[in-house]
């Protein structure tokens, strides 16, 4: 870690002292001893100048040499984006190690070799891991998720957007290949390695909710408020948590992030949606439902992206505010529509979605949910918050009306009413709805 001071022959021995004026997280202090050829690349760093040191094995320098200039490159990008480098001051550098992957002590990564995506997930840690730490391993998504993100950054900067789409589809597969599992730990969690250190969880998922967080804020929101955590004088060069950040994100957006938080990080699984569409004149109307993957999420809130295509090729991109099941959306387009694609450019967490075309009875038909079916003596009513219930009639098989409610209730007793099966409409503000139910 930091500079070197001074070579001192000792014999047959040498010793080399170093110097680190900046904080250090004590599992970020390291040694590495070998006959190491060392070259460096320079960092302009607009007129403050570092270096950047490369520690590594003889017999493979050719090859090092080749792979490690990008990192110039990759440190102006995260530069730019967020901050200058936190040890600019110093040094940034790699040394060569015998273990796969990467470990990103302060100013020189330990590097088991030397692909694109290991430089940049090791570089990223030095602003999210090693300038601002996380302050437990419940809140390890503050270093793997956030250097993992960054990795697509620079797929996403370098490579262009079919790329970077490729990437967040890949994530997206390793996420979903479950049906369980938080970003966030638990305290039993915290006592497994291999939970702590999960690639689908900590690290996927990590990376792909803090994706959604930027599409949810937009993009100067989003890296204000990466700055503003960056920059805050009680977590720089010293430790965070979850909140912390979030707390950073909702004074940057001006939005309560709670239940994205509690949807995306706290809790498990995620969402499957079923989007119903149809076009009266210039307008597209549409609606989204949705189911999910565990029960700790009762329904995830989430801008939900949908391409509008023409017959003509026609395209419109819009992100549907979804905060409630089976949400109503209009959206006007001049031109006539032939079909739909759900999350075009892969911005969601999500798996088995579906696109139909539907009539506005069946939408409705839908989006109205009654249950349990069958029942003993209570029936439960689910309606989207946009569908305005005037009356209830509960019918039996003769047709003879049983009894009717002029205001809506999201309950119904059937206590005392004999077995059988019944019929329930619904008069709403967008029609009428029949539905069977059984009494036990």
């Amino acid at each position: 870690n930091g500079l070197e001071q001074s070579q001192t022959i000792v014999g047959s021995n040498k010793i080399t002292h170093f110097k680190h004026r900046y904080p250090i997280p004590a599992y970020l202090v390291a040694v590495a001893v070998t006959n190491y050829e060392v070259y460096s690349h320079t960092v302009p760093n607009n007129g403050n100048p570092f270096e950047i040191v490369n520690y590594v094995y003889p017999e493979d320098l050719s090859y090092a040499q080749s792979a490690t200039p990008i990192t110039v490159s990759i440190m102006e990008l995260y530069s730019n984006l967020f901050e200058e480098y936190p040890f600019a001051n110093e040094k940034y550098g790699h040394a060569q190690c015998g273990f796969g992957g990467g470990m990103e002590h302060t100013t020189v990564s330990f590097i088991g070799g030397f692909s694109r995506t290991l430089i940049a997930h090791e570089l990223a840690h030095q602003w999210f891991g090693d300038k601002v730490t996380c302050g437990s391993w419940k809140d390890i998504w503050l270093n793997e998720g956030f250097a993992t993100y960054l990795e697509g950054m620079v797929t996403e900067n370098f490579d262009g957007e079919d790329l970077f789409r490729n990437w967040k589809q890949s994530k997206v597969n390793n996420i979903t290949s479950l049906p369980y599992g938080s970003v966030y730990l638990s305290d039993a969690d915290t006592l497994s390695v291999s939970r702590i250190f999960s690639s689908r969880l900590s690290y996927n998922k990590g990376a792909m909710v803090l994706h959604m967080l930027r599409k949810k804020v937009g993009e100067t929101a989003f890296f204000q408020g990466m700055q503003n955590y960056l920059d805050a004088p009680e977590l720089a060069y010293n430790f965070a948590k979850v909140e912390d950040y979030k707390s950073a994100m909702e004074t940057a957006s001006g939005q309560d992030l709670t239940e994205f938080f509690n949807d995306w990080l706290y809790n498990e699984g995620y969402p499957s949606y079923e989007v119903h569409w149809n076009q009266i004149g210039s307008q597209v109307n549409i609606q989204v439902l949705q189911t999910q993957s565990d029960p700790s999420v009762s329904f995830f809130e989430a801008p939900v992206p949908i391409r509008i295509v023409g017959t003509l090729g026609e395209v419109e991109d819009v992100l549907l505010d979804n905060i409630s099941n089976g949400q109503y959306f209009s959206e006007a387009v001049g031109f006539i529509v032939d079909h739909l694609e759900f999350d075009p450019d892969v911005d969601l967490i999500s798996k088995n979605n579906t696109v139909l075309l539907s009539t506005d009875e069946n939408m409705l038909e839908s989006a109205i949910k009654l249950y349990p079916n069958p029942i003993s003596a209570t029936l439960f009513l689910s309606v989207p918050e946009d569908v305005e219930v005037s009356e209830i009639q509960v019918f039996n098989t003769v047709g003879q009306l049983v009894f009717k409610r002029s205001t809506y209730d999201q309950s119904l007793s059937f206590q005392g009413l004999s077995s059988g099966m019944y019929f329930v409409e619904l008069n709403t503000n967008r029609g009428k709805v029949f539905k069977k139910v059984l009494k036990k």
